[in-house]
């Protein structure tokens, strides 16, 4: 056949436009993220299904080091390609879980790379892809949107990290050391927003000079989490718990760093923070916390409008103890949790297993991946469902200052069992599986010695660790009773804690 230069140029033009196509379909398709060997079987076999669907799910928001951004995974609205401060906090174990330790690290020192003076000590809270603060949030560095409790989220959550991973760069890379003091300091100082002056700070302190022509006004420094409510907020309860567990957070990085002096002095902060916490947010009167101050002087109490309670961020930040108090907050969630949005909801589960209510902490995990959930799509909702599980259904707790992890069934029958496979917590994996409430087994799997403290629910004279009668320790009290051993697992071997032979 004769080939004519009309039909070689068509011919290669077929070429370019093909190799276009693929090219634009690449582009398209989500990076492939080399993870996943997490397994998690029980008796339940719809918890199951969501756990598998949460995992997909969220694996499918993981993007790898091809964009300019580096390692990342979605923590924003759905689509936006982004990830903010608040929502990579509360998703961050969950991914760690899942083997996103590269993703965590990176977002986590992007946070901290980009606290600057210039922005009154904020960072950017919503990055994107393109290593951009994301312009839905963004106009310039005196106009942009922003959420006080951020910096003290990622410097708790930080911490978290370090616990989980043993990866010491979250106590010692300049970067990040940089942006927890500036936190715990000068941003805190600068927005007025220690327990001795916040009550008297302007609401729109550090807003652009000229608000009306800006696109973000005094919403550049939102002193709480809430974006809601029935009028100007002035307070959060979210902002005092958040600086509590910040204080608290960097205190214990200090005291691992060796420096116990001013370990003390942030632990002295948190104390003073949280004295005004108990006093300030909660109402004797009514024997119950206040959740949002507005400017006519009113508060919220549980809910904040139709579809929000805002008093979660005192289990999240760990700063409540009291258990009457735990208990009722624990029944309002129970009683109003079909009410609250997805962002919320994705708080819950955790809060219901450690008090006891395992039955209902299973089912809002089954509802959370149900197709009937409008928007079970977030990405929060799926990041979240695998820390639940771990650290709530499992009772997964990870120490990296002394090479350990502890477990704690709480399933919610006798004759029910629940697995974990090949988790990552330190530099290992193990297998950790519970029948019922009675025995526990581990399978360290790889990753050398590690000690595992066997928590069974109950109080025992003493527990059997490979069918060996042993001396257990015991801790009481009224939201958990359980005796303990810990346990040397040198890598590659297994053992099994139980309340008989």
């Amino acid at each position: 056949m004769e080939i004519t230069k009309t039909s070689t140029y068509y011919f290669f033009f077929l070429i370019v436009v093909m190799l276009g196509s693929c090219k634009e379909e690449t582009e398209k398709k989500p990076p492939q993220i080399t993870t996943g060997e997490l397994i998690f079987n029980s008796s339940d076999k719809e918890l199951d299904k969501a756990f598998s669907w949460a995992k997909n799910k969220a694996l499918s928001y993981a993007h790898d080091n091809d964009d300019p951004v580096g390692y990342w995974y979605e923590a924003a609205l759905p689509d936006r390609e982004a990830f903010c401060m608040r929502d990579v906090s509360h998703q961050a174990i969950g991914a760690e879980i899942l083997g996103l330790g590269k993703h965590n690290y990176n977002m986590f020192l992007k946070f901290a790379q980009n606290i600057s003076k210039e922005k009154d000590y904020c960072s950017y809270w919503e990055i994107n892809r393109y290593d951009k603060p994301a312009p839905v949030d963004y106009e310039n560095d005196k106009d942009f949107w922003y959420n006080l409790p951020a910096n003290f989220d990622v410097t708790y959550n930080a911490h978290r990290l370090y616990n989980w991973t043993g990866n010491k760069e979250y106590l010692n890379h300049p970067d990040l050391v940089n942006f927890y003091e500036l936190s715990l300091n000068e941003y805190l100082d600068h927005w007025q927003l220690g327990w001795d002056q916040i009550l008297d700070r302007s609401r729109s302190l550090h807003a652009p000079q000229n608000s009306e022509k800006s696109r973000f006004g005094n919403k550049r420094g939102i002193p709480t989490y809430n974006e809601g409510g029935r009028g100007e907020t002035l307070l959060g309860i979210d902002m005092s718990a958040s600086i509590v567990a910040a204080y608290k957070a960097y205190a214990e990085m200090l005291k691992l760093r060796g420096n116990l002096s001013r370990s003390t002095e942030y632990l002295e902060k948190a104390q003073q923070e949280k004295e005004f916490l108990n006093h300030f947010w909660y109402d004797k009167e009514r024997q119950e916390y206040r959740s949002i101050l507005y400017d006519d002087g009113n508060f919220d109490y549980f809910m904040v409008g139709e579809n929000q309670g805002f008093l979660h961020y005192l289990f999240y930040y760990d700063v409540i103890s009291d258990d009457k108090k735990i208990e009722n907050l624990v029944g309002e969630y129970e009683a109003n949790f079909n009410k609250l949005i997805v962002e919320l909801k994705s708080y819950l589960p955790i809060i219901f297993y450690e008090n006891g209510r395992s039955g209902i902490a299973n089912q809002m995990i089954i509802d959370l991946c149900s197709k009937e959930n409008a928007r079970r799509d977030y990405p929060e909702n799926s990041y979240t469902v695998i820390e639940h599980l771990t650290r709530g259904l499992m009772g997964i707790n990870v120490d990296a200052a002394s090479n350990s992890f502890s477990s704690l069934p709480r399933l919610e029958k006798a004759d029910d069992w629940a697995e974990m496979k090949s988790l990552p917590l330190l530099s290992n994996k193990v297998t950790v599986k519970h029948y019922g409430k009675s025995k526990t087994e581990v399978n360290n799997l790889s990753g050398g010695t590690l000690n595992w403290t066997a928590k069974i629910p109950g109080i025992h004279e003493f527990l059997f660790l490979n069918g060996e009668k042993t001396n257990c320790t015991t801790v009481v009290n009224k939201r958990q009773q359980y005796s303990y051993i810990t346990v040397a697992l040198i890598d590659g071997t297994s053992a099994a804690v139980s309340t008989n032979p």
